[in-house]
């Protein structure tokens, strides 16, 4: 109670206490919503064809070496990073300590910043268009917004109105407004959490060079996004 509120008599106060120490049992599965964007890309990406991050893995069972992370998880990571707008290695391992949803993601563990940043470097090529995929499956769905700069300085969301466009454009629309998001991340080596806004690349067809491509299907209630890896070799 402050000096203003004093009484003629001494009131019984619960003060607050922020300085003691306390333990307490933390239900991982709890820490969000059943319908959080955490859990709908966690069940995405799980989806996705991993396996050339997974033979890149250099430890394993039979000639032992240290555990690496999941790919799952660190694609998983970053995915709902750049959907909240934040770039930062840095950033998303300081959000790794106290946000729910990035808790829930690890499983309360701690993920080094140097391992994302590492990650999201050396499979720069790879993970750009499968993040690409994936934010627009999502923002497709309406389990995220994407806001993006154009390049005349509009803010657009990138959950468009479904009654001004047809099926196959707005599925364009998505998947341009994702690569934007993706591409002003930025450096992931940043300290910065946002990257400043930079002008969108070029439009490009849902069919693209890397070979990942999403069919849609029904979600939940009806609606599912299912990214898939296209057959390897040259592409129209």
């Amino acid at each position: 109670m402050s000096q203003e509120n004093t009484t003629s008599k001494q009131p019984l106060i619960r003060y607050v206490n922020r300085q003691q120490m306390s333990w307490r049992a933390v239900d991982v599965e709890k820490l969000i919503g059943e319908d959080h964007p955490a859990r709908t890309i966690w069940a995405l990406v799980g989806r996705l064809n991993l396996t050339p991050f997974y033979q890149a893995i250099e430890s394993s069972a039979e000639e032992g070496g240290r555990p690496a992370f999941d790919p799952q998880l660190l694609i998983s990571l970053w995915v709902y990073a750049y959907s909240q707008g934040i770039g930062s290695a840095r950033e998303v391992a300081r959000r790794c300590e106290y946000d729910p949803a990035f808790q829930r993601l690890t499983g309360l563990a701690e993920v080094n910043h140097h391992t994302l940043a590492d990650f999201r470097v050396e499979k720069q090529k790879e993970l750009d268009e499968l993040f690409t995929q994936v934010l627009a499956a999502l923002s497709k769905e309406g389990l995220i917004t994407l806001e993006q700069v154009m390049q005349d300085g509009t803010k657009i969301k990138a959950l468009a109105s479904s009654r001004s466009y047809r099926q196959e454009e707005t599925i364009r629309e998505h998947l341009e407004r994702a690569r934007l998001r993706v591409a002003e991340m930025g450096d992931p080596r940043n300290t910065r959490a946002v990257r400043k806004q930079r002008k969108p690349r070029p439009a490009h067809d849902a069919s693209n060079k890397s070979g990942w491509r999403v069919r849609w299907k029904s979600w939940r209630s009806g609606r599912h996004a299912r990214v898939e890896k296209k057959p390897s070799g040259r592409h129209g």
